[in-house]
């Protein structure tokens, strides 16, 4: 169970230490981190299952019948052996759900942190991109934007900035 909790932490380690910036390999990150959170949850699965029995077990009557077969001349003894026996491993199944749950919460947070950055990702990829080398080609003319564009980006700009008392002089 610890091993499993030091490779959990690892992989949050290794995944906000330093972030992919290839959107396939964020999303392969997340399908594994999904990978390891079923893996996980049926471990909790088991162990709960497990303690389902160890409660089971330790009932009174069941211990009885569980000790019957063995010869011995101190019965009570055995069968308290054997409800300290159940208890420990009932408390070894406890410690090892929690330390499951703190994992699987762990993996949650991480594969929504995985999530979102493959979201931004997209987006970015989708976004028109400011990179001038891959906008215009150098045997590309500039394109004029029409009069009408120009006046109305003029007209919100004069708009928000305050207005200068500015002598304009007509073109002859």
């Amino acid at each position: 169970m610890g091993r499993l909790v030091r490779v959990v932490l690892l992989i949050l380690v290794a995944v906000t230490t330093a972030w992919p910036q290839d959107l396939a390999t964020v999303e392969q990150g997340v399908e594994t981190l999904r990978a390891r959170l079923a893996e996980v949850a049926d471990k909790e699965a088991k162990l709960q299952e497990r303690a389902r029995q160890l409660e089971e077990e330790m009932e009174s009557q069941n211990i009885e019948r569980s000790v019957a077969g063995v010869g011995t001349t101190d019965a009570r003894a055995l069968r308290d052996e054997r409800r300290q026996q159940l208890e420990r491993e009932k408390a070894n199944v406890e410690s090892q759900m929690r330390s499951l749950a703190t994992s699987r919460a762990s993996l949650e947070a991480t594969i929504a942190s995985a999530e979102a950055e493959a979201v931004r990702l997209r987006a970015a990829a989708l976004a028109p991109s400011n990179n001038p080398s891959s906008a215009a080609t150098p045997t590309s003319a500039p394109v004029a934007a029409p009069a009408a564009a120009k006046k109305t980006r003029n007209t919100r700009r004069v708009s928000k900035r305050p207005r200068r008392s500015k002598v304009r002089r007509r073109a002859p």
